[in-house]
């Protein structure tokens, strides 16, 4: 793997080699505004499956790519009125519009549904690449799967076995990067604009999202589903769900689909005489706190505040609060004033196992 200092090469010479590695079906890690990228000529076979030998990624799971402009994007994908708006609101930016293909590149990186994921890195050097290239490259983070993602070339050597390694054919190395989110991914295939992955930037005027459980097994996974979405965040900020809904709704059996998305094996009852648990936990990607607090005996919102509640605000950690109706006005301030992701989650009972489940954002 070749190793080219950002910081000390004319930038001609970076993109006259990484031209040369592109063009031979090669791999490139290069960096992005949110973490270091492996990049490859998106439509060559062989090098899209290097990608997937690297990745160690399952079959079906689509890759995204990254553009030039979005020009360049009408290539290759249908853009339509909902797409338009985001390429003209948040592009260039970490934000990955999901679009129909076109089917110009290969086929493994679309999705089963031949969707195709795009991307207009705000980073110069990158665009400067690919309007040179000519076509677009493969944008995914530069970890294998599972492991840690990467912000700096010691996060690759680290994490990444020697004959993963060897697959690489370039490294352009622009130091140790900021520790950001990954791309906020929005479909916009669909009748409404929908969020798959939640990043660092938000996409307003997306309406709040609707599940039906029908049974308590099936409150936990929606449950470690939505987790799923904004796990990301976590690097940089809390995670703090809030349950509304009447007694028996589901709201622990939530709080306990959450903790078993975060690897906790332990049991987690409800806190109601207690006002909160906490449970350290350890996923490849995070390590933290997981509280979980009921203010079910609270006479006011302030006690929430008693309880230390702020010091619980910490990046990593992730809070699920039952009964949150005596402390919303509190959660509220401290969203708009404390760098926090606050999903209000609501449970509706339908019948004696069916439940509704939507939840929304304020980040």
């Amino acid at each position: 793997m070749k190793i080219i200092n950002l910081k000390k090469e004319f930038e001609e010479k970076i993109i006259k080699d990484t031209l040369t590695v592109l063009k031979n079906g090669g791999l490139v890690i290069y960096p992005t505004e949110t973490c270091y990228g492996i990049g490859a000529d998106a439509t060559n076979p062989k090098a899209v499956e290097k990608i997937f030998q690297y990745k160690s990624q399952r079959r079906g799971k689509p890759i995204l790519i990254a553009v030039a402009s979005k020009q360049m994007a009408q290539n290759y994908v249908k853009i339509n009125e909902i797409a338009e708006n985001l390429y003209q609101n948040f592009l260039p930016g970490p934000v990955a519009v999901v679009s129909k293909s076109r089917g110009k590149v290969v086929s493994r990186i679309e999705s089963t549904i031949h969707t195709l994921g795009i991307r207009i890195p705000d980073y110069p050097l990158v665009l400067t690449i690919i309007r040179a290239f000519g076509k677009p490259i493969t944008s995914t983070s530069a970890n294998t799967s599972g492991k840690k993602t990467p912000y700096s070339l010691e996060d690759i050597l680290k994490y990444t076995s020697k004959k993963r390694l060897g697959l690489i054919d370039l490294f352009l190395d622009a130091g140790k990067l900021p520790s950001r989110p990954p791309s906020t991914v929005v479909d916009t295939t669909l009748n409404e604009p929908t969020v798959l992955r939640q990043g660092e930037i938000v996409i307003p005027d997306i309406p709040g999202q609707t599940f039906v459980s029908n049974s308590e097994e099936q409150t936990k996974l929606i449950a470690q589903e939505i987790l799923e979405k904004y796990k990301n965040l976590l690097i940089s900020k809390p995670l703090i769900f809030a349950l509304q809904g009447e007694l028996g709704s589901g709201k622990t059996q939530f709080a306990k689909g959450l903790g078993q998305a975060l690897k906790i094996t332990s049991n987690i009852p409800s806190p109601t005489f207690i006002f909160f648990r906490e449970y350290p936990y350890k996923t490849a990607s995070n390590q933290g706190i997981f509280y979980h607090l009921d203010t079910w005996r609270m006479e006011k919102g302030e006690e929430l505040l008693d309880l230390g509640f702020k010091k619980m605000l910490g990046p990593t950690n992730v809070i699920a609060i039952e009964w949150l109706q005596k402390v919303k006005s509190i959660l509220e301030e401290i969203s708009q004033k404390t760098k926090v992701c606050l999903v209000w989650v609501t449970i509706e009972i339908l019948s004696e196992t069916k439940r509704r489940i939507n939840y929304c954002t304020a980040i």
